[in-house]
């Protein structure tokens, strides 16, 4: 039950980064592709670096928790010749 719990709470903490790093895509397109429809364009390329920085630490605590949190199991199993 435990770990269960610690299962889910880290899956919890992926996906929630993974929303952040999704708009933080999604927002910075719409910047670069869509600018006809924003209204300030005085402060696209000040939300273009604000958006960069909320999804580069996304994906860095993302990558950071990959790598402390989970284990990659080796395939020790050897095909034989």
């Amino acid at each position: 039950m435990k770990q269960e719990i610690s299962l889910n709470l880290f899956t919890a903490a992926l996906k929630e980064l993974e929303a952040k790093e999704a708009k933080a895509v999604a927002t910075i397109n719409l910047y670069l592709n869509g600018a006809v429809g924003i209204a300030d364009h005085s402060q696209v390329v000040d939300e273009i670096a604000k958006w960069s920085s909320i999804g580069a630490e996304a994906l860095d605590s993302k990558k950071f928790l990959l790598s402390k949190f989970t284990t990659v199991k080796e395939d020790t199993s050897k095909e034989s010749d």
